[in-house]
């Protein structure tokens, strides 16, 4: 829910741009995922519970002949 809310909201202020970074992703990131975006492909995110999840939906994605796969990590509230 909570990434979903910071979609809507950087959706309403910039876009994928404003969308990506306001789930954590790094402004560079962001603008290179854009520019792919407004080239014609889909950005894809997944969200998983374990570093075996990941890897599962990194396998589907490769299966699928998607390219620039990448992981991040969220940040932890201390």
């Amino acid at each position: 829910m909570a990434a979903l809310s910071a979609a809507a909201v950087g959706t309403a202020t910039g876009g994928v741009i404003g969308a990506l970074v306001g789930m954590g992703i790094p402004e560079y990131e962001a603008k290179r995922y854009d520019a792919k975006v407004r080239e014609g492909s889909i950005l894809i995110s997944v969200h998983t519970e374990s570093s075996k999840q990941r890897d599962a939906a990194k396998e589907i994605f490769r299966a699928n002949n998607a390219d620039d796969i990448s992981t991040g990590s969220e940040a932890s509230a201390t």
